[in-house]
């Protein structure tokens, strides 16, 4: 029998990094995920001449028994470590992440206030949508319920070809996603905090995290330059559903547009 706790889908999982001028860019992946979930942020980076790394977070890229010996104290110690992997004496980062990968972006922005010079929170997890996966983990966090796997019935993506394709387990252990939830409401409690611009995407029929979660994310920040995209067609995976292009486009502009106020000559 198959094991569906092995990674299911296509590629390579490893870590992601390109060359290039700062300010750095740290693309973060979602729970459950990899590197590859966030290759087009990396891209982005790249046109624009700038260095980029999106690492892997630990329990992640394996088997789903390993994500079960994970926390968010893991992840935010494996999401630092890349931030301090790319950042030299001076140099600013800008920090985009995904899911729970926006989680730990917006929290790197808050450690580090003059050293992020960006945050991108893609389909960010502040609250997750419920009654289903919200309300769900809620009883098995009160209820003292020892661990154990749900299956997944694939990833939240509406385009079937990269449906079929994507990188993610088969089974999701459920403590370490009472850890996303938990720390969802831990971190919007912290984003008046963050001044630096801000990129906010969303996809209109995600069924994981709420789409208000867009709207609520901007009104909570304390930064003045704000920018929130709607992408109408996709789910949960922004980065390579539907309209992976009007998103890229967006991310281009805005990464452009802070590269250029660092001093970058070749943002166009």
């Amino acid at each position: 029998m198959a094991d569906r706790g092995a990674l299911q889908g296509t590629g390579d999982p490893s870590p992601v990094r390109v060359q290039g001028v700062e300010p750095a860019l740290l693309a973060i992946h979602g729970f459950g995920g990899t590197p590859l979930e966030v290759r087009l942020v990396v891209e982005v980076a790249a046109a624009l001449g700038l260095e980029a790394y999106a690492p892997l977070l630990p329990g992640h890229g394996t088997n789903a028994r390993d994500l079960a010996r994970t926390r968010y104290d893991d992840w935010l110690r494996a999401a630092e470590t890349a931030f301090d992997s790319v950042r030299g004496s001076s140099r600013r980062v800008v920090v985009i992440g995904l899911s729970l990968g926006s989680l730990l972006a917006a929290e790197l922005a808050v450690k580090h206030p003059d050293e992020v010079c960006a945050l991108g929170m893609l389909a960010n997890a502040t609250r997750l949508t419920s009654p289903f996966p919200a309300l769900a983990l809620r009883l098995v966090d009160r209820f003292h319920v020892p661990d154990f796997y749900v299956p997944k019935a694939g990833p939240d993506i509406g385009d079937p070809e990269a449906r079929a394709t994507h990188q993610t387990y088969g089974l999701q252990p459920v403590r370490a996603a009472i850890e996303v939830l938990r720390a969802g409401e831990r971190i919007e409690g912290l984003l008046g905090g963050i001044r630096a611009p801000a990129f906010i995407a969303h996809g209109a029929r995600d069924m994981v995290c709420p789409v208000a979660n867009a709207e609520r994310v901007a009104q909570k920040l304390g930064s003045a330059d704000k920018t929130v995209v709607i992408l109408p067609r996709s789910h949960h995976i922004v980065t390579r559903d539907y309209d992976r292009e009007i998103l890229r486009r967006a991310l281009m502009d805005f990464v452009g547009r802070v590269a250029e106020r660092r001093g970058v000559v070749n943002a166009g």
